[in-house]
């Protein structure tokens, strides 16, 4: 009897010294990409494309902690696949390119608030006729979302059917053919936001 108590008391020492295992530590989550500089996010939300005209929608979303008062239009450049940028005619309005009317509204002001959103359209044809020149693609777009901010490089993605993208959409191209001009719509913000 005397040599199984032994055992036993040893246990229940080296037991309630230790105590219990801790708990594992908790895995690290991912972590949201940071608000770039100037407090907004620009990305590419929707697109269409019907017998060579093409419509690509930006939507800015404020992710910084102020309110910016838009009124106006992006600041566009085209960039190559070398990232040089294109000689294109960037033109405010539908730019004679196919009458769209949303295209055509002048531009109106509004609040954009942390986490609220707008909306802007570039419309351009995929036309090539001027077989002197390599047609133009725009693979990325270099942008200004509003006077005074900074400008911000990204690749277009867009969702199966145009619709919004997903983390393994592939890149959208900007293909100008020999057209050489875009036409911009103004910020709109969706209807009841920014008042």
């Amino acid at each position: 009897m005397p040599g199984r108590l032994v055992p036993l008391v040893l246990l229940l020492a080296v037991t309630a010294c230790g105590g219990p295992p801790p708990p594992p530590a908790p895995s690290p989550s991912p972590t949201a990409p940071a608000c770039p500089e100037g407090g907004v996010e620009i990305a590419a939300i929707g697109g269409e494309a019907a017998t060579g005209l093409r419509v690509l929608t930006l939507e800015m979303r404020n992710c910084g902690t102020g309110t910016h008062r838009i009124a106006g239009y992006p600041d566009v450049r085209l960039l190559d696949e070398d990232g040089q940028p294109l000689e294109v005619r960037v033109e405010h309005g539908s730019a004679g390119i196919s009458l769209i009317e949303s295209f055509e509204a002048p531009p109106a002001e509004f609040a954009l608030g942390p986490g609220d959103r707008a909306t802007a359209g570039i419309v351009w044809r995929n036309t090539y006729d001027d077989t002197t020149k390599p047609p133009q693609v725009g693979v990325r777009i270099d942008i200004a979302p509003l006077a005074g901010l900074p400008r911000r490089t990204f690749t277009p993605r867009l969702g199966v059917d145009g619709g919004p993208p997903s983390t393994d959409s592939e890149a959208t191209t900007i293909d100008l053919g020999s057209t050489g001009r875009i036409g911009l719509s103004p910020w709109r913000a969706p209807e009841g936001q920014g008042e």
